[in-house]
């Protein structure tokens, strides 16, 4: 994880579109949309853009521990 590059995801809330989607803790959130994401208050401003019953974007990866690079995947969620 490097400071100032995307959002560690430190809980995921059980049966939310999160936790469906399969995102969990541990993940980093790098895009939210079309937007890069460097902090919880940026993220939480996006989604408060987003209506109920919306889907958006999230680019999530993680960071291997031997450093051997990450591994990115795009995961659609729908707002609730």
């Amino acid at each position: 994880y490097a400071s100032g590059k995307g959002v560690l995801i430190s809980a995921v809330e059980p049966d939310s579109p999160a936790d469906r989607a399969g995102l969990q803790r541990g993940l980093v959130i790098y895009r939210l949309g079309k937007y890069n994401v460097t902090s919880v208050k940026q993220v939480e401003s996006l989604l408060a853009r987003v209506g109920s019953g919306n889907e958006v974007d999230f680019t999530v990866g993680i960071i291997k521990a031997n450093g051997g690079g990450q591994a990115m995947d795009t995961v659609p969620l729908t707002a609730r």
